[in-house]
């Protein structure tokens, strides 16, 4: 069995990234997505070196040092337990003008790990440009930056792209330093961090590809479903669990419906009888959720949908359970990025194609243990 190109993480990583869905993405011509390392590259040069030439200014930063003389306000306790006056010096906690602030060293940390990247020439001259000015302005690398601390205002969305692009290429470098250039599918399947790439990724790639003319993508993330529960007693409202969906996806009429749960793990497991099946609880999972919409929405037709990473291999199965459609399916992530592209846009078209027409016989899947 082939390992995972550590690309097509980076390909899913992107698409979970907060930089693609705040951006125009027709300069990454995302269907033709190989050479990942040179396209971020590229684009994280163009927006670098727009912030520095037209939006680069010195920021307050705050700072605490013993001086000589007061500077902004006297910090009594360091002073006192420091000893500062039997020096003749007092501590102080001051504001300063710089640009070495957290934003530029995060920045100019990012752009020393991308040059370790496959780039072209002319992209890696402009980086090296770059670089050599931000260090003649006093800016020294340091990763250390928590962009969910961070606050941008409405005029700095030239910074924002580039600290979103700068995370980006942390993450990607994190994952193979980790993984190196491809990684194991059993692996893959037991590291919680590429669990969360694969969906959010998934998720990504859904909303940022599919024919808005034909479709409309809702992220459900963390929006409980609806299970219309009646007759509670004892207390059964303080024990019952929630639920919570990952992503519809509908016609542009809304007649028609996927819900769809991606599942990280293998589709098919053995079983005591020896036979490989596909989880219950997974089964009784989706036919909830979308039997949750079918009786919300009686008018429209909901369908439900399990997706699965795999690797080498591909299944493409449905059955009509109790009146629901459900549809089981793979991505095999070893193929080429534009393979993978084309499968899950593929995937989308074939299964509302289906349900539109009578529903012919599908294909078997075992019953539930």
């Amino acid at each position: 069995m082939p390992n995972i190109p550590i690309q097509n993480l980076w390909f899913l990583m992107l698409y979970a990234s907060e930089y693609l869905h705040q951006n125009l993405t027709d300069q990454f011509q995302l269907e033709q997505m190989d050479g990942l390392e040179a396209l971020i590259g590229k684009v994280f040069s163009q927006h670098l070196s727009d912030y520095i030439h037209q939006h680069l200014r010195k920021q307050l930063k705050a700072k605490s040092k013993e001086l000589a003389v007061v500077k902004g306000k006297i910090d009594f306790y360091q002073t006192e337990i420091r000893q500062s006056l039997a020096k003749g010096r007092v501590y102080c906690s001051y504001n300063e003008t710089t640009y070495n602030t957290n934003r530029h060293a995060y920045m100019m940390s990012a752009l020393e790990l991308i040059l370790t990247f496959d780039l072209s020439t002319t992209v890696r001259k402009q980086l090296m440009k770059d670089q050599f000015e931000l260090k003649s302005y006093g800016v020294i690398a340091n990763s250390k930056y928590r962009l969910d601390r961070d606050h941008f205002s409405s005029f700095e969305h030239v910074c924002k792209h580039v600290i979103h692009l700068s995370k980006l290429i942390h993450d990607m470098k994190l994952l193979s330093t980790e993984t190196g250039d491809s990684i194991q599918p059993k692996l893959m399947l037991t590291n919680e961090k590429i669990r969360k790439i694969f969906e959010k990724g998934i998720a990504g790639f859904f909303k940022l590809n599919l024919d808005k003319g034909k479709y409309r993508f809702i992220s459900e993330q963390g929006s409980k479903v609806d299970l219309d529960l009646e007759n509670p007693y004892g207390g059964v409202y303080k024990c019952f669990p929630h639920m919570y969906l990952d992503m519809m996806i509908q016609t542009k009429s809304k007649d028609f419906g996927l819900i769809i749960d991606t599942k990280f793990t293998d589709m098919l497991k053995n079983e005591r009888n020896g036979k490989r099946q596909i989880s219950s609880e997974y089964i009784r999972q989706i036919y909830t959720y979308t039997m949750s919409y079918k009786i919300a929405d009686p008018d429209s037709h909901y369908a439900g949908m399990l997706l699965y990473p795999l690797v080498d291999e591909n299944f493409e199965m449905s059955v009509k359970m109790l009146g629901v459609p459900l549809y089981f399916y793979t991505v095999d992530l070893s193929q080429k990025i534009p393979d993978i592209h084309r499968q899950l846009i593929k995937m989308i078209d074939v299964i509302f194609e289906e349900l539109k027409l009578p529903k012919s016989a599908p294909q078997f899947v075992e019953s539930m243990a």
